[in-house]
């Protein structure tokens, strides 16, 4: 509730519990290895000097852990600078096939997480606005589909949900649902199958709900099927194929928390700890804090650049 403007990332609750949440288990994760006498900036440290060269060949990696005698302070700022560090050594590892130490000598811009890119060709799919495919996402994942409800007992939070744990015929529903299960049924959607409507495919549900909750897919991860139809939806225009190490909605999260890129209202981190712009009031706690969210960030980044690795690898053995 509430008023926001154009250029606000939208937060809410949800967000918020999620947000605590994940940060709780990546301070639980910190502690754990510490107990077993691990840091886990050297976990970091080890995945781009050791772990790449050993699985991917891929040589000339660094990663330099914060002091852990250093105050939260000075390990935020440290880790977010050696954050985009090994966002510009991917980007050069991906733009030439090796990494040349004497490119990162010359300089960066500030990294465009939207511009990091990836070792596949077409990895992501999106939704084309202001086609067909807005409408199917809407009716199957919306909770404001008119096909969520028929009577008491028999309804879902969404048309997705429904269908799957119920077995409801055609006939079911109500004259003004029908003609929205026509229009599913003739786009390949759903099919009538006597006593029961429908998904002609699972593979492609799985497909539809990756475009509708995270707002992409993985083209890569998906199944031959799924890829087959995503193949087809290209052809009608539905959905486009883009590469970059992150999705788009991915980039924007990494842009609320630590820029300016794109949004007015997020905690600017990046920014403030580099060019010593943070509050002189500020705490240990509060440096604490922004460190969990940089460790975050930079363990989110070494994630999606292991997949992309593991990825290009398969396809490489496959082809």
């Amino acid at each position: 509730m509430g008023v926001t403007g154009n250029a606000e990332y939208k937060t809410g609750v949800s967000f918020q519990s999620l947000d605590a949440s994940s940060l709780l288990q990546t301070h639980v994760y910190r502690l754990f290895l510490k107990s077993h006498g691990i840091s886990l900036e050297d976990v970091i440290a080890w995945f781009f000097e050791k772990y790449l060269v050993e699985e991917f060949e891929a040589a000339n990696f660094s990663f330099s852990p914060s002091a852990s005698e250093a105050p939260y302070l000075q390990r935020v700022r440290h880790l977010f600078a050696e954050m985009e560090s090994v966002a510009n050594q991917f980007s050069v590892f991906v733009e030439d096939g090796h990494l040349d130490r004497e490119l990162l000598t010359m300089g960066a811009d500030q990294v465009r997480y939207r511009e990091i890119p990836s070792l596949l060709q077409g990895k992501y799919v999106y939704p084309v606005a202001d086609q067909e495919i807005g409408g199917v996402l809407h009716l199957l994942f919306s909770d404001q589909s008119s096909l969520t409800y028929i009577e008491e007992g028999l309804q879902g939070n969404n048309a997705v949900e429904l269908l799957l744990r119920n077995q409801i015929s055609y006939t079911d529903f109500h004259e003004y649902q029908r003609a929205s299960i026509d229009h599913l049924i003739r786009l390949g959607v759903l099919e009538n199958a006597g006593g029961r409507v429908q998904f002609r495919s699972l593979d492609q549900l799985v497909l539809l709900s990756a475009l509708f909750n995270t707002e992409a897919a993985n083209y890569y991860h998906l199944s031959s099927a799924a890829r087959l139809d995503v193949d087809k939806m290209v052809e009608k225009g539905w959905v486009t194929r883009r590469s970059s190490l992150l999705t788009d909605a991915e980039a924007d999260y990494f842009n609320y928390f630590l820029n300016r890129v794109g949004f007015s209202n997020g905690p600017n981190l990046r920014n403030r700890y580099l060019h010593g712009s943070q509050a002189h009031t500020d705490g240990e706690d509060a440096h604490f804090n922004s460190y969990l969210i940089a460790l975050r960030s930079l363990i989110a980044l070494v994630i999606k650049m292991n997949d992309d690795f593991c990825l290009a690898a398969g396809s490489a053995d496959r082809s």
